[in-house]
């Protein structure tokens, strides 16, 4: 099992630079969800990591890109923006059961979260041969096949795509301190 975190967006919604390096705690928004993420094989995508082809192709380019980059027959696919999604981890491979392709979270209003997702590789090679290119394919691609939704949290599922998103993520971290 490996874990992918797509981490080449443009933040272009974020006004106060790089939303991944935002502090957040005594890290930043990407150093908060990869200390969280310690002890998993883990491959980040996106500028200083491995690079999706071509870069700035979308998070299924990034996916895939990490994929190719590991030897795991799991993939659990994360967004470097989601601080708080290390503890979906184990039960969104939990749920990938043998007859199973994909798992994907669904937060406390209904909606999917494809970036807290769950893949066989061979599930997932199959729907990406079957696309003519990957780069700017949306992630609902992915959920071809036999897909388990799972319920996540508003915290795992908060993304911080905007200052406002950012405090949220810093008020979360204080009411668990």
């Amino acid at each position: 099992m490996a874990v992918v975190v797509v981490a080449g967006g443009a933040g272009s919604r974020f006004a106060d630079g790089d939303k991944l390096a935002a502090p957040l705690g005594s890290a930043t928004v990407l150093g908060s969800l990869l200390a969280q993420l310690s002890g998993w094989p883990v491959v980040v995508v996106g500028p200083g990591g491995v690079r999706e082809d071509p870069p700035g192709g979308g998070p299924l380019a990034g996916f895939a890109a990490g994929a190719d980059a590991v030897d795991a027959e799991v993939l659990v696919l994360l967004g470097g923006d989601q601080p708080f999604a290390a503890s979906a981890v184990p039960r969104l491979v939990a749920a990938l059961g043998p007859d199973v392709d994909a798992v994907v979270g669904v937060d406390p209003t209904g909606r999917r979260q494809p970036l807290l997702s769950a893949h066989r590789r061979s599930s997932l090679r199959r729907v990406l041969d079957g696309l003519p290119a990957v780069s700017g394919q949306p992630l609902k691609e992915l959920f071809r096949g036999r897909v388990v939704e799972i319920a996540v949290t508003a915290r795992e599922a908060l993304d911080v795509d905007d200052v406002d998103d950012l405090a949220r993520a810093r008020a979360e971290l204080q009411g668990r301190a």
